[in-house]
C-alpha cells in the first residue's frame, strides 16, 4: 500500500472543505467515491438519482480526467479539488 496523499476536497453542497487522505495510485473516480462515502448523508444531502460528478482543480473550470491516477496529476500535498455536479 502506498503512503496516503492529502487532498483538500470542496464537495458541492458541503459547508466547507475537507481533508481526504487517498492512495496516490487511486483514480479520481475512486477519490469521488471516497468523498461521497464520507460526506453524503452526513454533511451533504443525498444526491438525486443519476447525478454525475466531475473533479477539477479549485478555481478552474476544466474537469480533470477522472480515470487517471492521483499521482499522474502532479498535485502538491493539500491541493484543493472541487467535486461538483456535471452540467
Amino acid at each position: 500500500m502506498s503512503e496516503q496523499f492529502p487532498l483538500v476536497i470542496n464537495f458541492q453542497g458541503d459547508y466547507g472543505m475537507k481533508l481526504l487522505l487517498v492512495d496516490p495510485q487511486a483514480t479520481l473516480d475512486h477519490v469521488v467515491e471516497l468523498a461521497k462515502d464520507a460526506l453524503i448523508g452526513v454533511v451533504v444531502k443525498p444526491l438525486p438519482e443519476g447525478t454525475k460528478l466531475i473533479v477539477r482543480r479549485h478555481g478552474e473550470s476544466s474537469p480533470l480526467d477522472s480515470s487517471k491516477k492521483v499521482a499522474d496529476f502532479g498535485f502538491v500535498k493539500m491541493e484543493a479539488l472541487d467535486i461538483v455536479h456535471s452540467v
